[in-house]
């Protein structure tokens, strides 16, 4: 029997039940967490067997950021429907993942490695989105200067962006002034609004859309294809949402 077969359904399953768990006994969080991480490091290791990948550990950053990122985000949210929402989002986000690894690891299948792109792109917005929540949320429960809370977004962003590296066949030698930028912006954004009177989601989705910005902008040099023609239907959405969620959001 192929057990490797098994790690895409063992993973989600594994993530969800570890969730109700802590949900029920919340002094638990942080061990629940880190032994999924260790779940989810194990699974990817297995899928990657004897292969002689040295960047496999780059597989790792999409699913433990985005479980760790929406687990962090229930624990600070009190609608018990909205949380158990998140569980299922992150159970459907670490089988996708995982499925389409399998048989990208497996068989070589470069339709999977454009799914899993797609997959990168949108659990790294909604990643940056709960990541940037719960940060941007936390002077009201500790009293963190501004500056230790954002340096937090530099390693989140960085490896982010790190993700999609083996996926689009390049290095980090080749790419790597590229994601310096996209983290340094990021950051900076990421420090403009922790100073504006709004609401952390609203917040969190201006950032979440820098971030798809960005993103859009590398996978464009990735391919070969960026210039001003091709950024500028991005920038202008961009714009425009980020601008109308501002002009219309309750000011504190």
């Amino acid at each position: 029997m192929n057990y490797r077969r098994l790690v895409p359904l063992l993973i989600p399953l594994s993530a969800w039940l570890v969730s109700q768990v802590f949900l029920l006994v919340p002094p638990i969080f942080l061990i629940a967490v880190l032994l999924e991480i260790i779940v989810i490091f194990i699974g990817v290791k297995i899928l990657v067997g004897k292969a002689a990948k040295r960047d496999w550990p780059l597989y790792i950053i999409a699913p433990t950021l985005f479980f760790l990122s929406f687990s962090s985000y229930a624990a600070i949210i009190v609608n018990r429907l909205a949380i158990q929402t998140i569980f299922l989002l992150t159970a459907w986000f670490l089988f996708s993942y995982f499925k389409n690894l399998y048989y990208y690891l497996s068989y070589e299948a470069p339709d999977r490695a454009v799914k899993i792109d797609y997959l990168l792109v949108s659990g790294g917005f909604l990643t940056v989105f709960a990541g940037a929540g719960v940060l941007l949320d936390l002077p009201a429960f500790i009293n963190w200067p501004l500056w230790a809370i954002v340096v937090i977004f530099i390693p989140l962003f960085g490896l982010l962006f790190l993700q999609f590296l083996p996926f689009k066949k390049t290095t980090l030698s080749t790419s790597g002034l590229w994601l310096i930028i996209g983290t340094i912006v990021l950051t900076e954004l990421a420090w403009v609004l922790a100073l504006l009177p709004l609401n952390f989601n609203i917040l969190a989705l201006i950032l979440a859309i820098g971030y798809y910005f960005i993103v859009s902008a590398l996978r464009l040099e990735w391919q070969g294809h960026l210039s001003r023609r091709t950024l500028k239907y991005p920038i202008i959405l961009s714009v425009f949402i980020i601008l109308l969620l501002l002009l219309t959001a309750s000011w504190l």
